[in-house]
């Protein structure tokens, strides 16, 4: 795919988006998006963390349904996810 874009300009800020295929990739840090792929949690101020949390989780939500609602394909891949791969460069 060529045509593809960083720091678009539109609420919610895909890392990525493929203009001509209206396709948005999210890169979503696990522990501020709410992934449970870690045991690592604050425990100082752990309340607040958890609201944080989960206002990222609703937010992330309503994003995706924003645009989905005008036609376009949402891919949210974790930060996890990335570093399982084993990349080799050539």
């Amino acid at each position: 795919m060529h045509g593809w874009r960083r720091g678009y300009k539109v609420k919610g800020h895909p890392d990525f988006v493929f203009l001509d295929y209206k396709i948005a990739i999210f890169v979503d840090g696990c522990f501020w998006h709410g992934h449970d792929c870690r045991n690592t949690r604050p425990s100082e101020n752990a309340d607040f963390w958890q609201k944080k949390r989960e206002r990222n989780m609703l937010h992330d939500r309503e994003i995706t349904a924003l645009f989905e609602a005008r036609g376009w394909t949402v891919i949210r891949i974790w930060e996890c996810e990335l570093r399982k791969k084993n990349y080799e460069y050539q």
